[in-house]
């Protein structure tokens, strides 16, 4: 037989169903009555805190016109490339290319321009401060000047009181000289030297000169053998250091020695201060300048005056002089720094010896001989 449930038990489990439903019920509307309160608090909240701002939306619709604007104005540009008309296109390059020269054209040209103005600008500013120099110059140089006028009238004021105070002088007779008359002097006729320096006459016996040197180089080439050999020659480091240390004068000049050229044994001429005779002295027949002239024979010499530009008036004097005696004479005027030089006779030759030129080719005529040149005047 098969067992049934009591009574009571199907009792127990319907009063568990509604105590279960009770309860969900209860929690069911715990809930509605929470979320209800709640749902007003976060209404509350989202309405204050997401209110409109109508400016931003104005500037956002403002904002939005401009790119719509854009867009516009890109679309125009952006074409087709299918629809591009090249020589419309080429065209407008080379109209671009044009005006895109022509710009840098004006562009360099401004700068060029902008460029001058700077230099302009600092041109006139260096010129402004050149005339300042000037002018403050010109004043310093003005009154320099004013201080020297003031000066020289001073000066002036005393040297006319002098020589008011002074006793008048006679002036001297005036120097008469003949008229030049170049000429070439008388054949066999030697030439007297007569050096004019110093405001003085120097007369010269050059033959005793160069008569002494050839005498004192030959001794040299003697006493210490320099003439030994014929292919050498005469040593000319040798003959130059004794011969330059030679010493001699007379009574009007020093002689220096020297070598010219490592080959040809000279001398030159130096006069002695204060050693020669003033012009006036030829006028006095026991002067020492006249004594000297007095040794000449001038039938045999003329005299030739080396003039340098201190002693014009010494040469007059003595010009004179010689023309009232009917002595030949010429002059031969020179600078400041002139000496007489000569050479030294007796064909010494330093070195090794020189080949000798070769012969004339036949029918060679033999040389012009020189003319004779204008001494005398």
């Amino acid at each position: 037989m098969k067992p049934t449930r009591s009574t009571d038990e199907d009792d127990g489990g319907l009063d568990s169903l509604l105590d279960t439903m009770t309860n969900v019920v209860g929690i069911l509307v715990l809930v509605l009555i929470v979320t209800q309160m709640s749902v007003a608090d976060v209404v509350t909240r989202i309405t204050t805190e997401n209110q409109i701002d109508e400016e931003a939306v104005e500037q956002l619709n403002q904002q939005l016109e401009v790119e719509q604007s854009e867009l516009r104005d890109l679309e125009k540009i952006l074409v087709n490339p299918i629809e591009i008309d090249e020589d419309k296109l080429r065209q407008e390059l080379e109209l671009n290319k044009d005006l895109l020269a022509r710009k840098k054209a004006l562009l360099e040209q401004r700068k060029k321009e902008k460029n001058e103005f700077a230099l302009k600008i600092t041109k006139d500013e260096e010129m402004a401060a050149k005339n300042s120099k000037i002018v403050a110059d010109t004043a310093a140089k003005r009154k320099e000047l004013e201080t020297l006028i003031s000066t020289s009238l001073e000066k002036k004021a005393e040297l006319a009181a002098k020589l008011d105070q002074t006793p008048r002088v006679k002036a001297p007779a005036d120097i008469q000289i003949s008229i030049p008359n170049p000429r070439p002097a008388p054949p066999g006729i030697k030439q007297l030297m007569v050096i004019c320096s110093g405001n003085r006459l120097y007369p010269v016996n050059i033959d005793a000169f160069r008569k002494d040197a050839e005498l004192k180089a030959k001794s040299i080439i003697n006493r210490f053998n320099l003439k030994r050999d014929p292919v050498k020659g005469i040593d000319p480091a040798k003959f130059k250091q004794q011969y330059e240390k030679l010493k001699q004068q007379d009574e009007f000049f020093d002689v220096e020695y020297y070598v010219q050229g490592d080959r040809w044994p000279r001398f030159r001429l130096i006069p002695r201060e204060n050693k020669g005779g003033f012009g006036k002295e030829l006028i006095n027949p026991r002067s020492r300048l006249r004594r000297w002239f007095s040794t000449v024979d001038f039938t045999k010499y003329y005299a030739r005056f080396y003039v340098l530009p201190d002693s014009f008036d010494a040469y007059v004097i003595a010009r004179r002089f010689f023309s009232q005696k009917k002595i030949l004479a010429g002059w031969d005027p020179q600078n400041a720094n002139w000496t007489l030089t000569s050479h030294v006779p007796g064909g010494i030759e330093l070195g090794p010896p020189r080949p000798k030129p070769p012969p004339p080719p036949p029918g060679t005529p033999p040389p012009a001989k020189p003319k004779p040149a204008n001494v005398i005047d």
